[in-house]
């Protein structure tokens, strides 16, 4: 028996079975377990802080204990102070409600990546007491409000080709974090090719939106502001990829549609170098913070 020829024979089928089974896309998003979410953080009341119902009331006088739950879905540790909370409403008025504060955040642990799993933690914003008389059964709204600051970094890819069939996804799913300010698209040209230099020219575009309820505003100081109508929201952008692409750095998004297409060149591309293969790029939009609402619970009251 030939053991050798046998050996190259089971070599041959173990590589065959990896190249049809085990390859993974290149254009996979890195952002796979929360990606889809728009919201690196999401809060809400804890559910036993307040603990109230037509049957479990609280009195006017009595501690009602408020806590907030941050959940952190981003694959990256949350560092103290980067997120406010507070309360809204009648809460927040001392002739009503004491004891409402503005308080941070703890370190937020990365979400598990293996489980996608988001890691929490628990802010005391009270508690609150009810400084009114009342003479029957009441029930009043909790509402909240929370703001955070955190840097959006997207994965994208290129496709530096002069065949238009050779452009693939330019962003896949998972390329946007948790997030609602994010990148919606990104639509590009082939590349335009100077034959006298040996170079070519890349343009693409970037469409940049909030697609949430929630402010961007300038950073964790100007959270829970006034803001006048009209307030226009803006981010930074940055951009880190091959040939070093040059996109503006500010972005102005509209009133209405809450969004911004950005067009981006990227100049002297190694004509000698142009292929079907992507070509990653990751932007960064920084330069602010996001205030959103944090869904309302109602409390009961009476004598």
């Amino acid at each position: 028996m030939n053991y050798k020829l046998i050996g190259l024979m089971l070599l041959l089928l173990a590589i065959a079975g990896c190249s049809e089974g085990g390859t993974t896309s290149t254009t996979e998003g890195y952002y796979s377990c929360f990606g889809d979410e728009n919201q690196m953080i999401e809060a809400y009341f804890a559910d036993y802080a307040p603990m109230s119902s037509e049957s479990n009331t609280y009195q006017p006088g009595e501690q009602i204990d408020i806590e907030v739950v941050l959940e952190n879905k981003m694959p990256t540790e949350i560092s103290e102070g980067k997120v406010k909370v507070r309360l809204t409403g009648d809460a927040a008025i001392d002739t009503i409600f004491s004891g409402a504060s503005v308080e941070t955040n703890t370190d937020l642990y990365a979400a598990d990546q293996d489980t996608c799993n988001a890691n929490d933690d628990e802010v005391n914003i009270g508690p609150l007491v009810y400084l009114k008389e009342i003479d029957t059964k009441i029930s009043k709204d909790i509402e909240g409000q929370y703001c955070y600051e955190m840097p959006v970094e997207v994965q994208g890819f290129l496709y530096f080709t002069e065949d238009e069939t050779e452009i693939g996804d330019n962003l896949p799913s998972g390329a946007n974090p948790p997030s609602s300010v994010r990148i919606t698209a990104i639509e590009q040209e082939i590349v335009d090719v100077d034959r006298d230099s040996n170079t070519g020219e890349l343009r693409f575009k970037v469409t940049i939106q909030n697609t949430g309820d929630g402010t961007i505003v300038e950073d964790l100081d100007e959270c829970f502001q006034y803001r006048e109508t009209g307030y226009r929201e803006y981010v930074t952008l940055s951009v880190e990829g091959a040939y070093r692409p040059e996109c503006s750095e500010e972005v102005k998004l509209s009133r209405d549609t809450k969004e911004e297409i950005i067009t981006c060149k990227v100049y002297d591309v190694d004509v000698g170098n142009l292929g079907s293969n992507p070509s990653e790029i990751k932007f960064t939009l920084d330069g602010f913070a996001y205030e959103d609402s944090i869904d309302a619970v109602t409390i009961w009251l009476e004598p």
